[in-house]
This record gives C-alpha cells, structure tokens and sequence, in this order.
C-alpha cells in the first residue's frame, strides 16, 4: 500500500535537510526531524481508495481512520471515515469526525450531509436540521436528504414540518418503501395507528421495502392489541424469542399508559 518512489523521494528529501545542519533554526530542525519521522508514511493512492470500497465494514473502517489520522485535512477521508463509522453503528463518533473536518471544509456538502445525518442516527436530530437543511437546499432532489432531515424535525418535535419533508421526499420518488415507513410512524406517534397501518401496508408492497418496514408494520399492528397477528409478522425477521420480547414489551407499554410517547423507543424510523 506504500509506493518505493515516494519513499526514496521522501527520504532523499530529508536528507538534504539534515545535510544542512549548520545554521539551521529550531522551526527548520523541527521540520527536518518530521519530514523523516514520515518518510515511511506514504498516502495510499487513489486506486486504493477506490478498491478498499468493495471490502467490508471493519477493513473500510480501519483504512479510513488511518488515512484520517495521516491527514486530517483529507476530505475525503473525513467523509468516508464518517461514513462508514454510521454503517458500523457508531454514529455519534461518525458526526464527530465529520464536525471537526466541517471546520476545515465548510461549505462540502457531502459532510455537512454525512453531519446531519449522523446526529440523526443517534436521536440528536434538532441539532441536524441546520445542516440537513443547508443540503436540501443544495440538493432540492435528493429524497433522502428530504427524508432525513424530517426525521430530525420528528426527533425535535416538529411534526407537521416532519410530514412536510416526507411528503416532498414522495414527491421526488414516489412509494418510496422508507420514506413511507417513517411517515406512517409520524401518524403513529400522534395515536392513529390504524391511519400508519395503511400506510405500512402500502410500503410493503412495495418491492424493495426492507425488513425494516415489516417491523414497524408489526409494531403498529400490535399497537392496536392483535397481538398474535403481529407476532406472526415480527417472527420472519427475527427470531421467536426476540418477536415475543417485542410483544411483551408492547404489552407492558400500553398497560402503563406509554402508549404513543415509547413507540420510537422500538421503531425503526430513519
């Protein structure tokens, strides 16, 4: 991963500087000692990049935090990094990395995207909307930019600005399997689980809904008290144990009046 001419150059340069010893400041000799203490650290090149892309998570993680730690300048780096770091569930890292490289690149959309939707992830959605919104504004058709970002407005308690957002997200690519799914939650969240039902409904049939969708459809359709039914559902993603574990959470839920208010707590909105 490391090139042979990079190095020589590398090494050669910083030979030339310890030649010069004589009369050289301590800025001067500060910058010959690094400039030798990297010759062995070589950016991988963009053939790389593109070909670790194709490996998974774990290994994706690894090189981007190494070329993010080599230069915390690169933007692409940063990006991927933050990325990937979501992918792997850490998603409160994930926005770190991308705040700091804000600073660095503050008007690259694809990091204020990757901010935003970061703190979204990790239910910090009011403090996405600033970002979220500097992106649609960006990307006027992008529906996923449209759909997380109303998830951040749901997550600040906006609902009628959440809805808007889905329903411009629609606009752009109708049916869209997720964007239903969260829109349904929204009506779910305000008590009309037979309206998010429906919707759900709708969204399954689609056919690249997720398994995601099936979920929230079971928890929707146990909201209402069929129990059984929406454990039948539950099980073809999860295991029986785990769908009965969901169920006796539900229960538990609507028997203490935590009805509407817990639903996110078990949803998969995003």
């Amino acid at each position: 991963m490391r090139t042979l001419t990079k190095l020589i150059a590398m090494a050669a340069a910083a030979a030339t500087l310890s030649a010069c010893a004589t009369g050289r400041t301590e800025q001067e000799q500060a910058m010959a000692d690094d400039l030798i203490q990297r010759a062995s650290i070589v950016p991988a090149s963009q053939a790389e990049r593109q070909a670790i892309r194709s490996q998974d998570m774990l290994t994706q993680a690894a090189f981007w935090a190494e070329a993010h730690e080599l230069n915390p300048a690169d933007l692409e780096a940063a990006t991927e990094l933050s990325r990937v770091l979501r992918r792997i569930g850490q998603s409160q890292r994930a926005a770190e990395v991308a705040r700091q490289a804000m600073a660095l690149h503050p008007q690259d959309m694809d990091l204020q995207l990757a901010y935003g939707t970061a703190l979204t992830e990790s239910g910090h959605g009011p403090r996405a909307i600033e970002s979220l919104t500097r992106v649609s504004m960006a990307r006027p058709d992008d529906w996923r930019v449209m759909n997380i970002l109303g998830v951040a407005y749901e997550q600040a308690g906006l609902r009628a600005q959440s809805r808007e957002k889905y329903q411009a997200a629609l606009m752009i690519s109708p049916g869209e399997p997720s964007v239903l799914s969260n829109l349904a939650l929204s009506y779910a969240f305000d008590g009309q689980a037979e309206q998010a039902e429906r919707i759900l409904r709708e969204a399954m049939i689609r056919p690249n809904a997720e398994a995601t969708v099936r979920q929230n459809l079971a928890l929707v359709i146990a909201l209402q008290g069929r129990f059984e039914e929406a454990e039948a559902m539950a099980r073809v993603d999860v295991s029986p144990q785990t769908a009965e574990a969901n169920m006796s959470y539900v229960r538990a839920m609507l028997t203490t009046g935590r009805r509407w208010d817990a639903i996110s707590d078990s949803s998969g909105m995003r």
